[in-house]
C-alpha cells in the first residue's frame, strides 16, 4: 500500500556528518526493491544523500541510510520516497534536519617562549568550485591573525595561526573563521608562555670619570601604548631617560621598536656587570646584561689659562669621597683639597696663573687613594 511514515525531526551538528536510519518495511511475502528519490536537491554546501535503492527481505525491515552534512546553520526539508518499480506501490517520509552552531572540531596546543612566534596551520576545506574568502577572530590578543583567507576552490587551504604571547602562563582559547558560503569554522588553543632569558648583552668601555652611552633597542606588540618601568641592579649603569619609558600603540603585529639609553660610568678599572629589566604588566618583561670594563683616567688638555680658568671635576664614585690636588708649576695655582664631594656630582676647580720665571705649562693632578690619578694639562696665556 501507499503510506505516508512518521515525519523525522533531527538536530545535528554543522560540519560532522550525520547519518539517519529510515524505516523501510516490507509488507509482501516475497523480497521487495524499493528505488529511492530525495527532493528537494539540497542547494549550496549541504548534501543529503544514499543508496539508489534499498533490498528488502520477505515480511522484513530495514534501515535505510540517509547520510547528511553541512557547513552552515540553517534547516533543510527533504521528502524521501522509496519505491516498488514493479506495482508502482510506495512509501514515503518527510524529514527536517535543523543544523545548530559548529562544535569545537579540533584542541591544538601551543607552547612557546614569550615573544618567539608559534606557528600552527589549520586546514580548512572548501567544497565549492569557486575561491571563499574567511575572516579569523580570537579574544586572546596573543593570537596572530591574518585579515583575510583564501579558501582555494574543491579543496583544502592551510590558514596559518601564530601564537606569540607576551606574558608567562597559560590558557584555553578558540579561533573561529566565517563566511557566509561555509559558516564557522571554530578551533581550541591550549596555549602555555613560558618566561624568556636575556635578550641580548651590550658591551661598555669608558674611563673612569667618563661615561660611555648605548642604546637598548625592544619591540613593543600590544596595539596600545604602554609605559615600561627600566631598572638596573648596578648603579655605574644608569637610564638616561629616568626610571620609565613610554612605548606607542603598535601599528601592525610586527610591533614598534622602543630605545632605552644607558650610561655607563665607572668607579674601578676592570670589569664589572649589570642586569637591564625593562617591565610592563600589559607588555611583559626584557633583560638585557650589561657588560662594562673601567679603564684608567684619561689625561685631558691642555686648557689654556687666560689669568683664572674653571674646570670641573666629577667624583665618579656612589659614595662621597676627598680628593687631594697638585701642580707641578708654581705659576699656577689651585686648593689642595676637594673635601666630600658629594657621589657623582661635580665642583669646580679653580684655577690661577700669573706669569714668571720657567715654564708656562703645569701639569694637574687630582688623586683618590687607590686609584691612578687624574691629569690635567695646563697652559698659560
Amino acid at each position: 500500500p501507499n503510506e505516508e511514515g512518521a515525519k523525522i525531526e533531527r538536530q545535528v551538528q554543522c560540519k560532522a556528518s550525520h547519518t539517519e536510519p529510515i524505516p523501510v518495511i516490507n509488507w509482501l511475502n516475497r523480497p521487495q526493491r524499493f528505488t529511492v528519490k530525495i527532493e528537494p536537491p539540497p542547494e549550496g554546501t549541504t548534501t543529503l544523500k544514499g543508496a539508489n535503492y534499498i533490498d528488502v527481505p520477505a515480511n522484513a525491515e530495514r534501515a535505510y541510510a540517509l547520510k547528511f552534512h553541512t557547513y552552515v546553520e540553517g534547516t533543510t526539508d527533504a521528502k524521501i520516497t522509496l519505491t516498488n518499480e514493479e506495482t508502482g506501490e510506495y512509501l514515503f517520509y518527510e524529514i527536517s534536519l535543523t543544523a545548530v552552531k559548529t562544535p569545537v572540531l579540533s584542541t591544538f596546543d601551543l607552547a612557546t617562549v614569550v615573544r618567539q612566534g608559534k606557528e600552527l596551520e589549520i586546514d580548512l576545506a572548501n567544497p565549492l568550485s569557486e575561491v571563499v574568502k574567511v575572516t579569523a577572530t580570537c579574544d586572546n590578543p596573543d593570537i596572530v591573525l591574518q585579515p583575510e583567507y583564501e579558501l582555494r576552490p574543491l579543496g583544502e587551504t592551510p590558514c596559518k595561526v601564530i601564537f606569540r604571547p607576551l606574558l608567562p602562563g597559560g590558557s584555553t582559547t578558540q579561533v573561529t573563521f566565517s563566511s557566509a558560503e561555509l559558516g564557522d569554522f571554530v578551533y581550541e588553543l591550549q596555549t602555555t608562555a613560558t618566561a624568556a632569558g636575556a635578550d641580548r648583552s651590550i658591551p661598555f668601555k669608558a674611563a673612569i670619570g667618563s661615561a660611555a652611552v648605548q642604546t637598548f633597542r625592544f619591540q613593543h606588540y600590544l596595539q596600545s601604548g604602554a609605559s615600561y618601568q627600566c631598572t638596573t641592579d648596578n648603579p655605574v649603569f644608569t637610564i638616561k631617560s629616568g626610571d620609565s619609558v613610554s612605548a606607542p600603540a603598535a601599528p601592525g603585529p610586527e610591533g614598534v621598536e622602543v630605545e632605552v639609553e644607558i650610561s655607563f660610568e665607572p668607579e674601578s678599572i676592570g670589569e664589572c656587570n649589570a642586569k637591564l629589566t625593562v617591565k610592563s604588566e600589559e607588555g611583559g618583561e626584557y633583560v638585557c646584561i650589561l657588560n662594562g670594563h673601567g679603564t684608567e683616567p684619561v689625561p685631558q688638555g691642555p686648557f689654556e689659562v687666560p689669568g683664572s680658568l674653571k674646570i670641573d671635576f666629577k667624583n665618579p664614585f656612589s659614595v662621597p669621597k676627598s680628593f687631594t690636588v697638585a701642580v707641578d708649576n708654581e705659576n699656577f695655582t689651585v686648593a689642595n683639597r676637594l673635601d666630600d664631594v658629594a657621589s657623582r656630582s661635580a665642583i669646580p676647580l679653580n684655577i690661577a696663573y700669573r706669569a714668571g720665571d720657567g715654564s708656562n705649562t703645569a701639569k694637574l693632578t687630582v688623586m683618590c687613594e687607590g686609584l691612578p690619578p687624574w691629569l690635567y694639562y695646563l697652559k698659560g696665556v
